[in-house]
């Protein structure tokens, strides 16, 4: 006892987070590669999704998480974008914030094809902004629930014509969208492999392995096997193997050496704090609780709940 903290208190701990330091200022100001945090959000929230559909036998199950699978990819798209942007506006002199924090993602994009001409060339090419276009206009529809039931035509895309109605395929093309980005970005600083790490592992074992990776070996292999499982397709291109990625060390921006990622891999004694190692489950027992509550039996399904009295409703559409 006495040991009681506000856990407000530890939201600023860096510790485990990467950053990108440009050397000559050194770590003090270092970017943030959230991108990469978002992405293993992302990683996890997805694998849930397909996991819906795999073990559901009454319904198709379109993924509890789905639109949030689908914002947690668009943070890790953006964020990415953000994060070599503001490197290069860090080395160059710029004001990230007034130049370029305020123009669209399309255009922020643009402006690293114009710095890195060849890998810019070969992604204009390749449509790839119109798909990221498509992409921000579909991510706003649901965040901004702006829809009224009109179809919203994507064209570039297999975005759902209804976005608020999504399901696997948006969460796995709003996955392709930030792996082709990433592909074609991911050694623009000389020396470095941004593409985005995911941990894996077990309670005895944590392993860091690259998106595209585990994309491949596992997420496309799990989806493509509970989608035969279920007798059911998508016209959805899985593959990645296309998508344009140049090679380590062919970008001479930067020099090598010139921008390293850094970690924090000791915590601040402001953060250090003893925790309990009891073994709990007490949000399990909660659930359960409230389940139990309900005094309703197995078998017995309701509908959601949004009449306050439901004679009093029927009576009075009778006689309207």
């Amino acid at each position: 006892m006495g040991n009681t903290k506000n856990l407000e208190d530890f939201r600023l701990n860096k510790y485990l987070a990467p950053h990108l330091a440009w050397l000559k200022y050194g770590p003090d100001k270092a970017v943030e590669m959230s991108y990469s945090i978002y992405a293993i959000h992302a990683f996890y929230s997805t694998m849930e999704d397909i996991k819906d559909l795999e073990q559901q036998d009454t319904f198709v199950n379109n993924g509890r998480r789905s639109n949030v699978s689908i914002a947690l990819w668009f943070l890790a798209l953006e964020s990415f974008i953000n994060c070599i942007c503001k490197i290069i506006c860090l080395r160059q002199d710029q004001n990230f914030t007034k130049e370029l924090s305020t123009k669209s993602i399309g255009k922020r994009l643009g402006f690293l094809f114009d710095i890195f001409e060849v890998e810019g060339e070969a992604m204009r090419k390749s449509g790839l902004i119109a798909r990221v276009n498509e992409f921000v206009r579909f991510r706003n529809e649901i965040f901004h629930d702006r829809n009224i039931g009109e179809e919203i035509h994507f064209h570039k895309t297999n975005f759902s014509l209804r976005p608020f109605f999504s399901n696997q395929v948006d969460v796995f093309q709003s996955l392709l969208i930030f792996i082709e980005v990433s592909y074609g970005l991911r050694y623009v600083i000389n020396g470095l492999d941004l593409m985005a790490n995911v941990s894996i592992g077990k309670s005895e074992l944590l392993i860091f392995e690259k998106l595209d990776k585990l994309y491949n070996s596992f997420l496309k292999t799990f989806f493509k096997r509970v989608l035969e499982k279920h007798e059911l397709t998508t016209s959805l291109n899985l593959n990645i193997e296309d998508y344009y990625q140049p090679l380590p060390y062919s970008n001479t921006f930067f020099e090598i050496g010139e921008v390293v990622p850094v970690f924090q891999h000791q915590q601040q004694s402001d953060f250090i704090h003893p925790l309990n190692k009891e073994k709990t489950a007490i949000g399990a027992g909660l659930y359960a609780g409230i389940i139990e509550a309900s005094g309703k039996t197995n078998g017995h399904y309701d509908s959601m709940n949004f009449i306050l009295d439901w004679p009093k409703m029927y009576s009075k559409s009778r006689t309207s």
